[in-house]
């Protein structure tokens, strides 16, 4: 089961579609979110949502409480808040991307990539910025795996030792095309599969 925990984003209902081709999907406000459902769940994701990481000390402690215990993925802020409670700084960007389309580079060596070009196209909504300057303060096992073509800024990361994964970018979004190929990886990737076959195995 995988668990959406709810930053009261008008994106959540398309992410929990996009993710219900996978698993069966339950969305729960973060303020009211039982333990046992917490426990019960195989994927935890933290949605996007208004506002900065700070607002949501609820979702930094279930981070902290999970993170290494459970598969993690991070969507827009959920990607900024993971960031920062890991050491990186969380910052204004000069210029606000909402509903805009742009192209990032990837590493298509990492698991959310796999399979992928080199370039592709992605739909972006934050007006905060994760500062690549600061991720330097990241444990040597967390991987940025896509940057801004332009700007450098990081939009994305994966830690396969701790199956913990960020999207600062909307993969549930018409403007990001390869949007379900990415979840597919990561849903793959959090089960210790890659491109659908068990690595266990």
């Amino acid at each position: 089961m995988i668990l959406i925990i709810d930053h009261k984003d008008s994106f959540t209902r398309n992410l929990e579609h996009q993710l219900s081709d996978f698993d069966k999907v339950y969305v729960e406000d973060r303020k009211d979110i039982q333990t046992s459902i917490l426990e019960d769940a195989s994927i935890l994701v933290f949605s996007p949502g208004p506002g900065k990481p700070d607002d949501y000390p609820e979702s930094k402690k279930i981070f902290h409480q999970f993170v290494g215990r459970k598969p993690i993925l991070g969507i827009c802020l959920g990607f900024q808040l993971i960031l920062q409670e890991e050491g990186a700084k969380v910052e204004r960007q000069k210029k606000v991307l909402h509903g805009v389309q742009t192209e990032i580079k990837v590493n298509t060596n990492t698991s959310t990539y796999h399979g992928l070009h080199n370039n592709i196209s992605v739909g972006r909504y934050h007006s905060l910025q994760v500062d690549p300057e600061s991720l330097c303060s990241l444990k040597k096992s967390i991987i940025i795996s896509a940057t801004d073509s332009t700007t450098n800024i990081p939009l994305s990361f994966e830690d396969s030792e701790r199956k913990l994964f960020g999207l600062q970018y909307h993969p549930e979004s018409f403007l990001t095309p390869k949007g379900k190929n990415i979840i597919q990886n990561i849903y793959h990737a959090s089960l210790d599969r890659i491109g659908g076959f068990d690595r266990t195995s």
